[in-house]
């Protein structure tokens, strides 16, 4: 049997497609959303969190902008900062970029794309300005009246800095990432607090930590090898900056043996080696030893060894070895060592509140001009990143 189309059905047939035609709505005909430009959301663009969808994020943060119509954008704006635009990270549903990092000046809690028509889409985004970041100190040890510097992020003035003892310094500069501020009278030992219209943050690190102090040179010295050779009261080319200190200038040749602070375990020494905590042994991951160091000629190739335990005179062979290529061009800066480093090359000798023998002497195989002081070396707690 054959088929045939019959006039009236085919007629039929192809009223009912041009209904289905017209009956089109203008997001067909010109795209999603009639051809203008939408967001739809915002999300973080690492691929294991794409449904982590966002309604603010933090300076610097790398973010995609889902929508429809997006191929035309040329600028984006989050606030009243811009930020950059990669052509190949746009496409007709996303752009790609990064949350401008400066702070802006007028907040709107908004997000402006500007598209190649001169059209704009504005869209509610809250940029998350970050409290203020506090890393360290170039010196945590400076004297009442002169100026230390503070290092870390997101220092955004105004700006006050609060001392241990509740007193206030005098800002000196600021910078997005550095403090230079005027120690004021009364402060103390402990943290400092950094303060902006956008948080506090109190250092992990202390100024002036007088914590587990193992070796201030200020004590008596019965007992230590070399006697008071090399521990000073004053130098005149060297500030005090909390009593005594270790003042060493030498000519150093190679592999020569030179033993700058050096005394058993029943000497003065252990007076102070004493004040390693046992939590520091027991868990030597969660801190670091700290002093502080001033050079008036680069510390570069010299090789320091570092003994403690409890048996100096037959046992310092075996030590941690310190290299410091150190420059810090006539002020004193803090420097800080791993004590699990420390700790470990020192075949993790057992706790002792008697305290512990030491030996800190050079010998490595560069010609050293060793020209330096040490202070305040000491085991504190970690600093956090």
């Amino acid at each position: 049997m054959k088929f045939r189309f019959k006039p009236l059905l085919f007629l039929f047939i192809a009223v009912a497609m041009a209904g289905m035609f017209t009956g089109c709505s203008d997001d067909d005909e010109n795209g999603p959303n009639g051809g203008k430009p939408m967001v739809s959301y915002v999300r973080v663009t690492r691929p294991e969190s794409s449904d982590s969808l966002l309604t603010k994020a933090g300076q610097g943060s790398m973010v995609a902008i889902i929508g429809q119509n997006l191929q035309g954008a040329r600028q984006l704006w989050f606030n009243d900062q811009q930020a950059a635009l990669n052509p190949t990270y746009i496409t007709n549903t996303s752009i790609i970029t990064r949350v401008p990092a400066n702070i802006p000046g007028n907040i709107t809690n908004k997000m402006k794309i500007i598209f190649s028509n001169g059209d704009s889409l504005i869209h509610d985004f809250v940029v998350d300005i970050s409290e203020p970041l506090v890393s360290g100190m170039m010196s945590e040890y400076v004297n009442t009246g002169e100026v230390t510097t503070i290092v870390g992020d997101y220092f955004y003035e105004p700006l006050t800095v609060t001392f241990t003892g509740g007193v206030e310094g005098e800002i000196v500069s600021v910078e997005d990432d550095v403090i230079e501020v005027r120690v004021p009278e009364g402060a103390e030992p402990g943290p400092i607090t950094v303060a902006t219209n956008f948080g506090v943050t109190e250092s992990d690190f202390w100024f002036r930590d007088n914590r587990n102090i193992i070796a201030s040179f200020d004590g008596t010295t019965n007992g230590l090898w070399h006697g008071p050779d090399y521990i000073k009261s004053s130098d005149p080319a060297i500030p005090n900056i909390n009593g005594k200190f270790i003042r060493v200038n030498r000519d150093l040749g190679a592999w020569a043996w030179f033993e700058m602070y050096v005394g058993p375990a029943n000497s003065d020494v252990a007076l102070e080696t004493r004040n390693i905590p046992a939590a520091a042994l027991a868990n030597p991951g969660d801190y670091e030893i700290k002093f502080e160091i001033l050079t008036l000629d680069p510390l570069t190739g010299a090789e320091v060894k570092m003994y403690m335990g409890p048996n100096m005179a037959d046992e310092r062979g075996t030590n941690y070895t310190w290299k410091p290529n150190v420059d810090t061009k006539g002020q004193w800066e803090t420097v800080s060592i791993p004590f699990d480093d420390f700790y470990t090359a020192n075949q993790k000798f057992a706790y002792n509140p008697e305290g512990y023998g030491v030996s800190f002497h050079f010998s490595g195989p560069l010609a050293v001009k060793a020209n330096f002081a040490i202070d305040n070396m000491r085991v504190v707690p970690k600093t956090l990143d």
